[in-house]
């Protein structure tokens, strides 16, 4: 059974580092694969791909006899590899489909010997269509609007549904602070004065007490364009949402925790056409709890940007915080 190791994403742009790291490495037997997608669906492979993308599974999508269209994710470089941390994310991917959120379907879930270690390994079955960053740029600007629309109101149902956490709001969030805290030379590194960065932690603490939150809600964690796929429908050409993937990330969050993450990954997007599909777009109250959010998150994510070289990206999230922080002090 032949394995086509493939670059990230489908656009031919070279491998990363970490991409290259995960390739040096011992990988899952072609044997194995193949015994593991025997009995998830009962029929051979014929066609495995390697997909070097992401930080915590090894990868692979993989066809069958049959025609079944599976992904078999093992989970060996996130910091915590255990069962429970699969099993959890299972059970997150199987309560967002029961709410109606297109996640994909598990077909296994089971534990695979790499190297004399035992390393979780879930059997999905793919999502219909294509990453939404693949395709966006066709869109036109209608669809593209609708499409956030629908958007809103999957992150809306997935949303819908309380979890339980281990730590109060208060707890959580001054956790929260204190990590931005601990970025601070980082984030006047990217261009912020230290008069700047003070007036960002002020707001944070406006958030902390302004905005508590009495329960958690299932949040996906890592929402971007690349775990957003769509299908084009053949006579009218509307996009469609047909899968979120990858919840490795989910966490207890705040019911702006998507919304801010998306706005944060995906700044080129509208934001009114989310807020609409999600059924808050007239509602200023939330619409300044999710710019407060937005900052801390976006906060973390220019750090990274820092630490990773990224100019492009640090540049990015600067511009977004100076517009958030405007809309919240009104310009001052």
């Amino acid at each position: 059974m032949p394995v086509m190791v493939s670059a990230p994403g489908s656009d031919g742009r070279p491998l990363g580092t970490y991409a290259q790291w995960q390739a040096s490495r011992s990988s899952v037997p072609t044997c194995e694969l193949a015994d593991l997608v025997r009995r998830a669906v009962g029929s051979e492979p014929v066609r495995t791909e390697r997909i070097l993308q992401g930080y915590s599974n090894e990868v692979y999508r993989i066809r069958t006899a049959d025609a079944h269209d599976v992904v078999v994710r093992i989970l060996r470089f996130d910091d915590d590899v255990s069962t429970a941390a699969a099993a959890a994310e299972a059970a997150t991917i199987d309560s967002a489909r029961a709410a109606g959120v297109p996640a994909p379907e598990i077909l296994l879930l089971d534990t695979v010997e790499v190297d004399g270690e035992q390393f979780p390994v879930m059997v999905q079955r793919t999502v219909a269509g294509d990453p939404l960053d693949a395709v966006i740029d066709r869109l036109s600007h209608r669809h593209r609007h609708d499409l956030l629309v629908e958007i809103g109101t999957v992150i809306a149902r997935m949303n819908a549904i309380v979890v339980a956490g281990d730590r109060d709001w208060v707890t959580a969030m001054t956790a929260a602070r204190a990590g931005r805290v601990g970025q601070r030379d980082k984030i006047i590194t990217a261009g912020f004065s230290a008069r700047d960065v003070d007036e960002m932690f002020e707001l944070l603490d406006a958030y902390i007490r302004d905005f508590p939150c009495g329960h958690w809600i299932l949040s996906h964690g890592d929402l971007s364009l690349k775990h957003i796929f769509v299908t084009v429908d053949a006579d009218a050409a509307l996009p469609r949402v047909s899968g979120i993937i990858d919840f490795g990330d989910w966490l207890p969050g705040a019911p702006v925790h998507d919304l801010a993450v998306f706005r944060v990954r995906e700044p080129q997007l509208e934001l009114e056409p989310l807020l609409r599909g999600y059924g808050r777009s007239a509602d200023p109250l939330f619409r300044r709890r999710l710019d407060l959010h937005t900052v801390l998150i976006a906060l973390g994510s220019l750090a990274f940007g820092v630490d990773e070289g990224d100019r492009r990206g640090v540049a990015r999230t600067t511009d977004q915080l100076r517009t958030v922080i405007a809309d919240l002090t009104g310009g001052s």
